[in-house]
């Protein structure tokens, strides 16, 4: 992406942190890094008002965050008193140490800084506590909500990922035949996805029969048999954004309880959808789909939230549950993914990505949902 998108994405972040009383941020996670600079290789990028913006990264990754960061200057830290390269601006000191060192270089004091907490660890966040001399602002929600609603440049690397995996998911499908291992058909999605360019955005789930009643499997030695539904859930990695969508088939004629309940998935999400619309609290969506699962008597089945956001990682704002407390806002992209999952018999789940927009929803993802 142009160097003009990251650039913005500063500013609009200094205008947050302005409405609330900071003059800068220590931004840390290597998706907001990345999201903020264009490269994930730095540990924190530090940005202060009037536009400075420091990354800081270990010597190891240095070449790479001063080859690929789109804004800002480059600093690597380090502790050891060693020879340097010529190209190379060192801090001696350890990662806090440095911190330190750049928001006093920046005109600010610690508590004018904000800090994305929800990345820290505990140990981390104290160290950085006692780095700055004061409890940190967390700014966690502002970067979230910022990267929660879409351009249209990150939109089209969602669409590419999206693209990647229904092309290995069909793959995956047409290679269903009795005596294959679930292990070798996950095999087989990691490399049609690295196949077209990008990787798999986590481990693919390939599950068999009653495996499928789990809704995050790991693929094992299982073997297909005649009448198995089978659940197979990918996602793709395309310049750092992601897609996720789940498909379940069936070797043959499957158990007449799992075919109803794959229909009543497909209701539920259908109704989902339907309910997604800018300014829609997000557990009403999740509520709208629970009361079709209600009403076929599955809803004890079917155990965790409808969706989540996708973007730079798989799970990010908004949540669809029946406890979150995001408001949808056009731009914003999430999965629908309700499931029925019953122990012993086996489990159906069909998941989409999903564009909300100003007076609805657009669905992104284009694969044939009923396979059974």
């Amino acid at each position: 992406m142009e160097r003009a998108i990251y650039s913005g994405r500063v500013e609009r972040l200094l205008a947050g942190l302005a409405e609330r009383g900071l003059r800068g941020a220590v931004i840390v996670g290597s998706s907001n890094v990345l999201y903020f600079t264009g490269t994930d290789a730095a540990s924190a990028v530090v940005v202060g008002e009037g536009g400075g913006c420091v990354l800081l990264a270990s010597r190891l990754e240095y070449t790479r965050a001063l080859d690929e960061a789109r804004v800002g200057v480059v600093y690597a830290y380090s502790e050891l008193e060693a020879p340097t390269a010529s190209y190379e601006e060192v801090i001696r000191a350890d990662f806090y140490g440095a911190l330190k060192r750049v928001i006093e270089e920046l005109g600010l004091k610690p508590g004018e800084v904000g800090v994305t907490v929800a990345q820290l660890s505990h140990q981390a966040y104290c160290r950085l506590r006692d780095a700055l001399g004061c409890e940190p602002a967390d700014v966690s929600s502002l970067v979230s909500g910022m990267r929660a609603v879409k351009s249209r440049e990150e939109l089209s690397l969602i669409r590419r990922a999206i693209e990647v995996v229904e092309a290995s998911m069909e793959k995956v499908l047409d290679a269903l035949e009795k005596g294959v291992r679930e292990y070798e058909l996950a095999a087989l999605a990691a490399g049609e996805i690295r196949a077209r360019g990008a990787a798999p955005a986590f481990e693919p789930i390939v599950a068999f029969g009653e495996h499928a009643a789990h809704p995050h499997a790991k693929p094992g030695s299982r073997e297909l048999r005649e009448g198995d539904v089978v659940k197979v859930d990918l996602g793709a990695r395309v310049c750092g954004y992601c897609s996720d969508i789940t498909r379940t088939a069936a070797l043959g004629e499957p158990p007449q309880r799992l075919r109803s309940a794959l229909r009543a998935v497909v209701r539920a999400q259908e109704e989902a959808i339907n309910a997604l619309a800018e300014s829609v609290a997000a557990r009403d969506v999740d509520a709208r789909a629970r009361e079709v699962l209600r009403s076929e008597g599955l809803l004890e089945y079917f155990n965790h939230g409808l969706g989540h956001g996708i973007g730079l990682e798989v799970h990010e704002a908004p949540s669809l549950s029946p406890r979150s407390r995001d408001v949808l806002r056009a731009g914003m992209v999430t999965t629908v993914e309700p499931g029925v999952y019953i122990r012993g018999l086996g489990g159906v789940r069909v998941e989409d990505d999903v564009l909300v927009t100003e007076d609805g929803a657009r669905v992104l993802s284009k694969l044939e949902k009923l396979l059974f």
